[in-house]
């Protein structure tokens, strides 16, 4: 996996950010002109992103232009990004994963109708600040046994709106289950899933 052209034939700045920077950090001195913090946020959260992305497409080239747009898209909206104080890391998964799932509805049917466009422009609304991010990625392990507490049918039903992007009524019917059962049981999943995730955020000392 290379560098973009727009980002591996940026000209070096005068002074490269430390290994140390935090996202936040990097992405402030890019929305200053500095093409090496970008590199750097490239480095570092590429590799990850390419495999969501791949996840859901299935398809190593695609899969490395959709790449190529977001971090084309970082370039130019890092002002936007640095002022909204958000979690880097949380606003680059969102963004690989709506630009994905519309390449992959548009294999399957018409031409999109602008909801990729409209999602986007809601990320930053609800965007989780860095430090709840560095907290759960630092409690990874417990987030895993978490998951893993999820029954089969509810992780099942939540990888295909995660991964696939099926709405409830494509999950019923896919699954061959009553639509009113189908939406109780992502509801039931997702009510799981936040509670837990304060518990995670929280303390290490809450029962899992």
């Amino acid at each position: 996996m290379s560098r973009p052209s727009a980002i591996s034939s940026s000209p070096p700045a005068a002074g490269e950010p430390p290994a140390s920077a935090t996202p936040e950090a990097l992405i402030a001195q890019a929305a200053e002109g500095n093409p090496q913090a970008l590199i750097q946020l490239y480095d570092r959260f590429a590799p990850r992103l390419l495999g969501l992305v791949r996840r859901i497409l299935s398809d190593t080239e695609e899969s490395e232009r959709v790449l190529e747009d977001i971090f084309s898209q970082l370039w130019r909206e890092a002002r936007q990004l640095a002022r909204a104080k958000v979690s880097l890391a949380a606003w680059l998964t969102l963004a690989a994963r709506t630009r994905a799932l519309s390449r992959l509805r548009r294999r399957a049917g018409p031409a999109d109708d602008g909801s990729n466009t409209a999602a986007e422009a809601e990320i930053l609304v609800w965007l989780p600040a860095p430090a709840a991010m560095v907290r759960l990625d630092q409690r990874r392990v417990l987030l895993q046994k978490v998951l893993g507490q999820l029954p089969p049918p509810q992780t099942q039903a939540l990888e295909m709106v995660m991964f696939e992007g099926r709405t409830e009524a494509e999950l019923a019917d896919h699954l061959d289950e009553p639509l009113a059962r189908m939406k109780s049981e992502l509801r039931a999943a997702t009510r799981f899933l936040k509670h837990r995730r304060r518990a995670v955020v929280g303390s290490w000392t809450v029962a899992i």
